[in-house]
């Protein structure tokens, strides 16, 4: 009876030990998206790289987080150890059965006002895209500089998240036969057919219809005014029929490019914009005066969640304008 408990305990320890290794073991590698933020995890034989990519509030604007790190060591297999090779600040990325948790002091890749972590649903949202070196040769360059990578060369495959617009350096894993490598190309090096796509999208009719530079406007009784501020910009949006859009938070600003336009009600659509750290939101436009031509803009979980009105810069003629007063200069 003894020996056939132990067996059986035996046969039930080896069975859950097999099951947590093979869930230890399951590649990471791919993208996990979620409205404002997106983590991309790369793994390589000899270096596994994660990019790291949110807007977050900050003040009256919108903060970005662009960070790319190497796993500098597999603490335990729920957490990595993550390093910049810039910052003494201690990121960590923990692997828990439903996400993954990236924890640090935002120093360096992300400014005040992030607020230390942020945590993304497993699996992964999708894979990584497949993206074509343009350039004649270029060598893969490691996050810490100290050495030189492989070289590819013009036609070659490459694996990495392609961001519209791609940043200037961009993080990559090349599969060549059994061997598995990870580095960094400049993103003018690339050709990703994700971007031709999402630049085809942004050129719809709906799109074309919010072209232009749209002001920030506030309601004041039963019309809007028009604030003008000192050493600051009045916040706008300027879209580009092409694609690209302009966000002017009054004293700083950020560019992104639209994704895809979904046409809605009465002259309203809703975007998806991408913006250059690798985050994205969707945000909604809805007239809500057409003989004014004033639209609300609201979504996202930032700078537009709780949304604010537009109107056309071309047909501001009669709204009244509040300007600050300003301190005259000595």
């Amino acid at each position: 009876m003894n020996a056939l408990r132990y067996g059986l305990v035996t046969g039930a320890a080896l069975c859950l030990w097999a099951g947590l290794a093979a869930a230890q073991q399951q590649p990471l590698t791919g993208v996990y998206a979620k409205e404002g933020g997106t983590l991309v995890v790369l793994e390589g034989d000899g270096q596994t790289l994660v990019q790291y990519g949110s807007t977050f509030p900050q003040g009256q604007s919108m903060g970005a987080c662009e960070c790319t790190f190497a796993v500098q060591k597999k603490t335990s297999p729920k957490s990595w150890a993550l390093t910049t090779f810039q910052s003494q600040g201690k990121w960590t990325l923990d692997l828990e059965p439903s996400k993954l948790v990236l924890k640090g002091p935002g120093t360096d890749c992300c400014g005040a006002g992030w607020s230390g972590q942020d945590s993304f649903s497993r699996p992964f949202t999708r894979a990584l895209s497949t993206c074509t070196v343009k350039a004649k040769e270029a060598r893969l360059q490691p996050l810490d500089g100290t050495r030189q990578g492989p070289t590819v060369v013009s036609g070659d495959k490459v694996e990495a998240h392609a961001a519209s617009p791609l940043p200037d350096v961009v993080p990559v894993r090349v599969v060549k036969g059994t061997q598995v490598v990870t580095g960094l190309l400049p993103g003018g090096e690339l050709e990703c057919g994700t971007q031709a796509a999402g630049v085809e999208a942004a050129s719809s009719g709906a799109l074309k219809a919010l072209a232009g530079k749209w002001l920030q406007v506030r309601r004041k009784g039963k019309g809007y005014l028009i604030e003008e501020w000192c050493g600051a910009n009045t916040p706008s949006v300027t879209v580009d029929a092409a694609g690209s859009i302009l966000i002017d938070f009054g004293q700083d600003d950020l560019t992104g490019q639209v994704k895809s336009v979904k046409p809605e009600a009465r002259g309203g659509s809703t975007l998806q914009v991408a913006y250059p750290s690798g985050a994205s939101e969707t945000l909604k436009w809805t007239v809500t005066d057409a003989k004014r031509n004033v639209m609300r803009v609201q979504g996202g979980k930032d700078y537009f969640r709780e949304g604010y009105l537009y109107v056309r810069d071309d047909a501001r003629k009669d709204i009244p304008v509040k300007a600050e007063v300003c301190e005259e200069e000595e």
